[in-house]
């Protein structure tokens, strides 16, 4: 019996492990288009500059100091804040309201959700396009349609007030469709049961938005909070195309203002660029921190 042991095979030798080998080139591809370029926005952001733009002397924390105590700024500042709120709010809520009612099997409900997310294939430029003839003060599609009702259009880019509404609208219908795309499969997701034992219960209406649909897509509505206060931080298309800052500066957000530092012409000052871009990150990290310890508590607990 023992000539018919087969004989034992021999241990193959170890190989190298690769995998952390493989993860090189992607981490070269962050460090030089990431970490070098946020690393060099902070050493920029310590520096002055000359009459042509080149970083001179270090000034330590002055255009910071400059950036946080100038009113302009801090108008800045608030700005960027409001319009964030206000789109954010109006993307959200006509989102929610859009795809609620599709829930339930209707007909053309396919199409309805089609023609509800096609914002989200058009580019911030073109959407902000169509918007700047929409609201255009003399030959603007609006103002057309309520002079022919018998009204006088408002100056809707010329007027501080108005400019900001118009800003929030396109930047609300821009994320609109995103936003109906991530609500739609949280709706289409919901436990059938949960709503019908709530229905029974004598939930309806508002009611059962509020007290079960709301609760059970809270993780989508999250998601969302989180990915566009993100992004309405970050508005600059918007502004450009349809006011340019104005007027009098009150559609200039964080980024118009770093755009106009750096390249609006003249003498670009790259310190305070870099500085505001080094504060909008800090704003955006903020923010986001915010949401994830309010909104996810909330989220985990209801």
């Amino acid at each position: 019996m023992c000539g018919n042991v087969p004989p034992l095979k021999r241990a193959s030798p170890r190989r190298p492990r690769l995998g952390p080998w493989l993860t090189v080139p992607t981490l070269l591809l962050i460090a030089v288009f990431l970490y070098w370029p946020l690393g060099r926005g902070i050493w920029l952001s310590t520096r002055g500059t000359d009459l042509l733009g080149n970083p001179t002397r270090s000034v330590g924390f002055d255009n910071y100091t400059q950036l946080l105590t100038d009113p302009a700024s801090r108008r800045v500042l608030l700005t960027t804040l409001t319009l964030t709120v206000a789109s954010v709010a109006m993307a959200t809520a006509g989102a929610l309201a859009a795809v609620l009612p599709l829930r339930r099997r209707i007909a053309g409900r396919r199409l309805f959700q089609l023609v509800f997310s096609l914002p989200f294939a058009y580019s911030a430029a073109s959407a902000s396009a169509c918007f700047a003839g929409l609201f255009a003060p003399s030959v603007g599609t609006l103002n057309h349609v309520l002079a022919k009702l018998g009204y006088e259009g408002p100056p809707w880019l010329q007027s501080p007030g108005w400019a900001m509404l118009c800003v929030a609208l396109a930047t609300a219908w821009y994320e609109f469709g995103f936003a109906v795309l991530v609500l739609t499969a949280a709706v289409r997701n919901l436990p059938s049961e949960v709503l019908e034992a709530a229905e029974l219960d004598g939930a309806s209406g508002v009611r059962l938005v509020r007290s079960v649909i709301v609760p059970l897509i809270s993780p989508s509505l999250f998601f969302l909070a989180v990915t566009q206060t993100i992004s309405g931080l970050q508005i600059f298309t918007q502004v450009q195309v349809l006011t340019r800052g104005g007027p009098s500066d009150a559609t200039t957000t964080l980024v118009v203002e770093l755009y106009r530092r750096a390249f609006g012409g003249g003498v670009p000052d790259y310190g305070r660029a870099s500085a505001i871009a080094v504060v909008l990150l800090a704003l955006v990290l903020l923010v986001t921190a915010v949401q994830f310890l309010v909104l996810n508590r909330r989220v985990t607990t209801s």
